[in-house]
């Protein structure tokens, strides 16, 4: 019987090492269900997110259900890099006397689009389960949620928001944020009766968060005559851990059903060191964990040729550290990005349309998270999209190698809300975020 240190150590070594090195260097990705991606590699995108119940490849698997990984037998290795391309604009309104005297002009209004249009995020995924054991074991590397936008710094009142922090304007000047998260589930599945399957996975975890100007910090006053905020500009590291729960039943060869549960993730608090105007340092901090979730799925193959899945997904950002509070603490920092808990549903079909080809095409829908009123808290963070549709390609080589790739759209949303202060919403002023997103994902994958 091989031991866990063997096959563990058969597998592509030199590409995972690349992997790695390519998730902590790339830019922020741009997530969908709130700020998690809808789907885990080509497959799973392509089907709407669905694989809690139908099983239909290792990375989805891993991702949403870990019980689903004792459906394959042999080793199963899969690579795949994502790019997606978001477009983003920030727009805002400042009526007269908004912020008393002294503002030029009776309105104030414009739109400006973020620079931050493309990034490229890889993933691996690795199940193993020897022929005729009860028992598989399963490792991953996958990039599961992030955000990010990049606003210039506007120098002529014609986007209030963007205008120079006071004294100079009113604004918040350049807005910029970059996060992005790495999972690293390790764990095991089992067959516990015929049908009856149940998995375990623990992920230690990595995000990294820039943010520009750093509003979660209290204002500062020295070297200005008003107070302004820092900027956490570098991208500050963070350390967590999750765990994934799941059980998958068939209830006969045609239909089978899943359920799991996402632990939120823990994370330490992202700190940073900055120099004010006057040339004195703060320590900021700020905590951001990873919200729990709860996925159920149904997979139903009508033929040998027709899978059929649909997951149902429910998000709790309304308890998370980070997204639970919101508005203003007493020393003017802002409390957190105040979400809702959300609900997202999503489902696909794949087909076998040839001996080596099979086709997939799905759809996401989630709710959307932020509320308009705290719009303005949220303008680094517009997970605002709601609607995905997706398609995909398997093509299985004479080698044996199997080249997917699927391609999603996220149609364009906007979420409008009034500017806040500590006391309270501006009368005058509005803000609106718009985002729209498209995404290719490419993959490699093998059994043997």
């Amino acid at each position: 019987m091989e031991t866990a240190k063997n096959w563990f150590g058969r597998m592509p070594a030199k590409g995972l090492a690349l992997a790695s090195m390519l998730v902590f260097c790339s830019s922020s990705l741009q997530a969908t269900d709130g700020h998690f991606l809808h789907g885990a590699g080509p497959v799973n995108e392509a089907m709407g997110g669905a694989d809690t119940g139908i099983c239909l490849d290792a990375t989805g698997s891993i991702a949403w259900n870990p019980a689903c990984t004792t459906q394959f037998e042999g080793r199963r290795f899969e690579f795949h890099a994502t790019g997606f391309a978001a477009w983003r604009d920030l727009s805002s309104t400042v009526n007269a006397n908004a912020f008393g005297p002294g503002v030029p002009g009776a309105t104030l209004q414009g739109t400006t689009a973020s620079h931050r249009d493309a990034s490229v995020m890889p993933g691996v995924a690795f199940v193993y389960h020897r022929l005729g054991s009860s028992t598989a074991y399963h490792f991953a590397m996958l990039a599961v949620s992030g955000f990010g936008v990049d606003y210039d710094q506007n120098t002529n009142f014609s986007n209030p928001i963007l205008t120079a922090q006071p004294p100079n304007g009113f604004g918040f000047g350049k807005i910029r944020s970059n996060y992005s998260l790495l999972e690293v589930p390790i764990g095991f599945s089992r067959v516990l009766t015929e049908r009856l399957s149940a998995g375990f996975s623990v992920a230690p975890s990595l995000s990294m968060l820039q943010v520009i100007p750093a509003p979660f910090a209290a204002p500062v006053t020295a070297g200005s005559t008003m107070p302004y905020y820092l900027s956490a500009g570098n991208n500050a590291p963070a350390i967590g851990v999750g765990a994934t729960a799941g059980l998958h039943y068939e209830i006969n060869h045609r239909f089978g059903v899943g359920l799991s549960y996402h632990t939120p993730v823990w994370f330490q608090e992202f700190t940073w060191k900055r120099k004010d105007l006057s040339g004195a340092s703060h320590n900021m901090k700020f905590q951001m964990n990873l919200p729990q979730v709860l996925s159920m799925g149904v997979g139903i193959s009508p033929s040998k040729k027709t899978r059929v899945g649909a997951d149902v997904r429910w998000f709790n950002y309304a308890n998370t550290v980070g997204f639970a509070k919101s508005g203003f603490n007493p020393d003017g920092s802002v409390a957190g990005f105040g979400w809702n808990n959300i609900w997202a549903v999503g489902g696909g079909v794949q087909q076998q349309v040839a001996r080596r080809t099979k086709l997939i095409a799905g759809y996401n829908y989630s709710q959307n998270p932020v509320p308009a009123k705290y719009a303005f808290l949220n303008t680094p963070a517009p997970a605002i999209v709601q609607h995905h549709v997706s398609g995909g390609l398997v093509q299985t080589l004479h080698s044996g190698w199997e080249v997917n790739a699927t391609f999603y759209h996220a149609f364009r949303n906007s979420l409008t809300g009034p500017w806040l202060s500590p006391q309270g919403a501006i009368p005058g002023t509005s803000v609106t975020s718009r985002m729209s997103e498209n995404s290719l994902t490419v993959g490699l994958a093998r059994s043997f």
